[in-house]
């Protein structure tokens, strides 16, 4: 059998193959065979129009365009619920943190549980601990853990009401509370605090005056020191120590026998008490007058180095024993001293961190005495 294929060229001949075949098979023309053959009768396939091309290119950038964001939003729709089923599945990356103890006072998140006025200091060594989670961290399963000092004394299911209660045997000196939500075993938020046991009464040393000596009834003084932090009454009356710890206080009083009770109190509420009796008595102007020196161990210093001021004062009859002096650098109080039988105080200071002159006065007896200091790093 024959089959015959007919080609047109670009002049419009036409060209005839016969294929013969076998007389039961017909062999098929290969894709291959029929392109060559066709090259060969010069026939070429007819080009596509490119606007074709550009159309499609086009239809898919428009198709692109359109369909990425809603992809895209729901692909971060699916990462979202898929991280949140982990979360769901794992407790503990739904939040944990650990309890933390600094030397002060702290909370973590809005979850912490929070402490009532819980003191810094105190002298007694059983603390009654209470507090509050707050309302929109109590859920179901959750239960609050106490640690104190690191070991952990109580664990217990969490209120309704987020309410807790607990007392804490402290040791002497500073204590580190810890209170945590915890959610199975994690902690879900905390807060911690340092409180300081403190048994011990306050030093304090009256300097001025001595019992049982005469002072002038116009002018009272009492002065001494006690432990740093701590708190004066003079006859009920509150002084306020300088930083280091000294004292002034002074008051007028009647003539003859008065009493005077000095008591300081630091900070955990420990007391301690002195009492003095004196006997005040008007005394003349003229005795009262005295004049106060001040002289200083250099006249220049660099900013923090230590001045040595020494003062005299002295009245009509001499040298002035047991006066209180005042020594102020510039605008700041530095401290107080007394006078000693021959009239002399000593007071050490740190020169001013600002260079230039700086006014020392020194207030004595009601008067005052002056000297300058010049500041200056070179």
């Amino acid at each position: 059998m024959v089959s015959g294929l007919t080609f047109e060229n670009r002049k419009g001949a036409s060209l005839i193959t016969r294929l013969r075949m076998g007389p039961r098979r017909r062999d098929p023309v290969s894709r291959d065979r029929y392109r060559a053959i066709a090259r060969g009768a010069g026939v070429r396939a007819p080009a596509r129009p490119r606007w074709i091309d550009a159309a499609l290119v086009g239809a898919l950038a428009i198709t692109l365009l359109i369909a990425l964001p809603r992809a895209a939003a729901a692909v971060g729709a699916g990462f979202e619920q898929v991280l949140t089923s982990i979360q769901s599945a794992i407790p503990l990356l739904q939040g944990r943190s650990s309890i933390d103890l600094p030397a002060g006072g702290s909370s973590s998140v809005g979850a912490a549980p929070i402490a009532d006025s819980l003191p810094a200091y105190t002298r007694d060594p059983q603390l009654q601990l209470t507090g509050k989670v707050p309302s929109f961290a109590v859920q179901s399963g959750r239960s609050l853990q106490i640690v104190l000092n690191g070991a952990v004394i109580t664990t217990t299911p969490l209120d309704a009401s987020g309410a807790f209660s607990a007392t804490l045997a402290l040791k002497d000196g500073p204590n580190a509370v810890g209170i945590a939500l915890v959610a199975d075993r994690d902690v879900v938020a905390a807060s911690s605090y340092t409180v300081v046991l403190d048994r011990t009464p306050p030093t304090l040393t009256v300097a001025q005056p001595a019992a049982g000596s005469t002072v002038d009834a116009k002018n009272v003084i009492v002065s001494g020191t006690t432990e740093v932090g701590s708190t004066i009454t003079v006859n009920g009356r509150m002084v306020v120590p300088a930083p280091d710890g000294g004292f002034t206080d002074s008051f007028t009083a009647s003539a003859g026998s008065v009493p005077i009770t000095i008591v300081a109190r630091d900070r955990a509420g420990n007391e301690t008490t002195q009492k003095v009796t004196v006997v005040a008595q008007l005394v003349s102007p003229s005795a009262t007058t005295a004049a106060v020196t001040v002289t200083l161990d250099k006249t220049t210093a660099r900013p923090g180095q230590i001045v040595l001021a020494t003062v005299f004062v002295s009245g009509t009859t001499g040298p002035r024993a047991g006066v209180l002096v005042t020594l102020s650098v510039g605008v700041l109080q530095i401290g107080t001293a007394v006078t000693d039988s021959t009239g002399m105080a000593r007071a050490a200071f740190a020169a001013p961190a600002a260079e230039g002159d700086v006014n020392i006065v020194v207030l004595a007896a009601g008067s005052s005495g002056r000297a300058s200091l010049t500041v200056s790093a070179r």
